[in-house]
């Protein structure tokens, strides 16, 4: 067998060189404009978020559901339905969707009532679905309704530890969300308490499963 020469060798070494550009920028091509599927999933997720914008009003009931330690222990409060941990009130101001909501705990710090946007409220790294209620609000209703939530957020509502519904100056996050409507409809909701018991006196379920209660739009992320 005849040997390469060093002229051959050299020859099939600048050839693989003036390759070796060209794969290293393909191979770079590929892999920074194919995202991982976590990545994909969760843009999918928070697209699901967008799509119920369009169906969303004022006055608006909104329930979660975290994926956390504390959501499922949460979930345990509800009478019937252990669908969500947590809920709040929609509100749209200046064409931002914005959910006044109670939180306590590690979650929040400070303890007041809280105000996020949607995207971080319904956020898909933190809870595996959401749902939105409606309740048949007249006009007075509605903005008798806003100027309680934004008065309490304005008062910094502290997050009752305790769960105490019979206490106003705390509240807790079914308690704040029940109490807002409840004001604001004349204590047509008294109904819905009838059979709770002291101290939790309203759950998440109660709110959603209110005769007059609809469903806006429910979302189950992937």
């Amino acid at each position: 067998m005849k040997e390469p020469t060093r002229t051959t060798v050299n020859q099939k070494n600048y050839s693989l060189y003036k390759r070796w550009p060209l794969g290293c920028l393909l191979f770079l091509v590929f892999a920074c404009t194919s995202p991982s599927p976590k990545n994909t999933t969760e843009a999918e997720n928070f697209k699901k978020i967008d799509s119920v914008k369009q169906y969303l009003k004022s006055g608006d009931l909104i329930f979660r559901n975290g994926n956390d330690d504390v959501s499922r222990a949460a979930r345990s409060f509800n009478r019937i339905d252990t669908t969500y941990s947590h809920c709040g009130i929609i509100w749209i101001e200046n064409d931002s969707i914005i959910v006044y909501h109670a939180l306590g705990g590690i979650y929040n710090p400070g303890n007041k009532l809280r105000r996020d946007a949607l995207d971080s409220f319904c956020s898909p790294l933190e809870s595996d679905k959401f749902a939105v209620y409606r309740y048949p609000l007249t006009n007075q209703q509605t903005d008798s309704l806003h100027k309680i939530v934004t008065s309490y957020y304005s008062q910094g509502l502290p997050f009752d530890m305790y769960f105490n519904f019979l206490t106003d100056d705390k509240m807790y996050c079914s308690e704040f969300v029940f109490k807002s409507f409840n004001k604001a409809m004349k204590g047509k909701l008294n109904t819905v308490i009838t059979a709770r018991k002291w101290p939790y006196g309203i759950s998440p379920d109660d709110l959603f499963l209110y005769t007059d209660s609809r469903l806006v739009k429910r979302v189950d992320f992937k």
